[in-house]
């Protein structure tokens, strides 16, 4: 008797128009491009993001991670407002930088650019000198395989 009475007012608001239903935010944030660039005593790593969904995207965070042993020296944003921190350094380097765009607005010609520069690898003769970007957001995401890209400096 309890379930039928259940089943009758489930259909019964759903017939109304009164469900509870919820409209579903979700963003698109992903990596655009990623490029490494080893010039004399530096390192720049580049990471153009966007959010190609229908949705503004909220809390948007973009993680930068570096070549081994390098010391960031400049922290960019472009084409907007956010900012950037250093990972804590051990033994003197850092690993990566964590730089928060807060709102980031839906639209393919919607764009940002986060800039890292660096130190040269004190290992480059030893290791591929390599970079990469992961963005995430607090809005759904739609589809998480864009959200990683990676590059090596040639």
């Amino acid at each position: 008797m309890i379930k039928r009475l259940a089943s009758l007012v489930i259909f019964s608001l759903a017939y109304s128009g009164h469900a509870g239903a919820q409209a579903v935010s979700s963003a698109d944030v992903n990596i655009v491009s990623v490029q490494a660039e080893a010039v004399k005593d530096r390192f720049v790593c580049t990471a153009e993001i966007n959010n190609q969904n229908d949705d503004d995207s909220y809390g948007t965070q973009v993680i930068v991670l570096l070549p081994l042993e390098v010391k960031i020296t400049n922290m960019t944003v472009l084409q907007g407002s956010g900012s950037c921190r250093k990972s804590a350094a051990t033994g003197g380097n850092h690993g990566y930088a964590i730089c928060s765009l807060g709102h980031l607005p839906q639209g393919p010609t919607v764009r940002r650019t986060v800039r890292i520069t660096t130190t040269k690898s004190a290992v480059a003769a030893n290791y591929p000198q390599t970079c990469a970007a992961f963005i995430y957001s607090r809005v759904g995401d739609i589809q998480k395989d864009n959200n990683y890209a990676t590059a090596t400096a040639p």
